[in-house]
């Protein structure tokens, strides 16, 4: 990632970096460069139904639909030469977009550091060698389970030994053609049903090959979700929960860098301001020709939106069951509580 760092993108991320700091001493929004961090959504489709995903769980009020080549490349010409870090996977499986190997591409050419998150059902050979060839970095192959039984419970429609024997396949393959990328993560989502799975999940990553394994907690949104699927462990909760009140740690975090230093664009074209806005509820406008990037990272709507994050960021709904702030972009050693 650090080969992908020249002057004229540390100079932007020192830009937004200030421009952020004089935000929340002025308390008024302040906007120097663009984003040096980008997420982009190639479809909002998947083949799974996981019951807490906003797509799998049939909650998703935005059309379904796929991000086109055009849309894409009209992106990364307005922006590609101050990102640095390209996110390309939002509420939909990647792979279901067939110009996703041309957006890593694409994005390789301006020398962006590009990662994906997928439930790796589509780990064909013909895809396979793709994904080593379009130059993408690294991955997340996301496996919640050591059984069928326990893998399905929450990755509805999904079949575990498809996705082992195409993650494997993608190693053997990377091995073949003495490719160092992309760089393979097994994630596991903590749950009640498979918190106990945690030490054979970490040896199932290790026979599988992968090259890292990561622990995650999960996102719930009401206490009957909290329930049934947090996990008993507390360390592996990102909420205090007695069964009946659920409250996310850390919530009082006051500032959050996001809307100055990265966002979102859905496969529509249309601006939100981070992750958490899975429905498009806080849309800052599209992108098309006549409306360049520059326009919307500057327009008044979303002004508002990070006036308000200043200001009253509890306010904001989708901050609600966010924890995460300004000490995210920090050595642990400045803002954790200490005892």
């Amino acid at each position: 990632m650090i080969r992908t760092l020249n002057t004229r993108r540390v100079l932007n991320l020192l830009k937004t970096s200030a421009s952020f700091f004089l935000s929340t001493l002025l308390r008024k929004p302040v906007i120097w460069g663009a984003p040096s961090i980008l997420t982009i959504e190639p479809t909002n489709i998947c083949n799974l139904h996981c019951p807490l995903c906003t797509t799998g769980a049939g909650e998703m009020i935005r059309p379904a639909g796929r991000m086109t080549l055009d849309t894409f490349k009209m992106i990364v010409d307005q922006v590609g030469d101050e990102v640095f870090f390209l996110l390309i996977y939002h509420q939909g499986e990647p792979y279901l977009n067939s110009d996703f190997f041309e957006f890593v591409r694409l994005a390789k050419q301006k020398n962006i550091y590009v990662t994906t998150s997928t439930n790796g059902h589509y780990f064909s050979p013909q895809n396979v060698r793709k994904t080593i060839s379009c130059g993408l970095d690294s991955m997340i192959v996301s496996v919640d389970g050591v059984t069928q039984a326990s893998y399905a419970r929450y990755r509805s429609g999904g079949t575990l030994k498809k996705v082992i024997t195409g993650t494997k396949l993608l190693i053997e393959e990377r091995k073949k053609l003495r490719s160092r990328t992309p760089n393979i993560a097994l994630q596991f989502l903590v749950m009640k049903h498979n918190e106990s799975e945690i030490p054979a999940m970490r040896r199932l990553a290790g026979e599988i090959g992968v090259d890292r394994f990561l622990v995650k907690s999960i996102e719930v949104h009401s206490v009957a979700e909290g329930q049934e699927w947090l996990p008993n462990l507390e360390k592996y909760r990102r909420y205090h929960f007695d069964g009946q009140n659920l409250i996310v740690k850390n919530s009082g975090k006051k500032y959050c860098t996001r809307p100055w230093l990265s966002t979102l664009v859905n496969w529509d074209g249309t601006v939100v301001p981070c992750c958490f806005d899975k429905n498009g509820k806080y849309s800052m406008g599209i992108l098309r020709p006549d409306a360049p990037f520059g326009v919307v990272w500057l327009n008044e709507s979303l002004n508002s939106f990070r006036q308000k994050l200043i200001t009253n960021r509890q306010g904001i709904d989708i901050c609600s069951n966010c924890n995460q702030g300004l000490g995210n972009f920090l050595p642990k050693r400045f803002w954790r509580k200490k005892g």
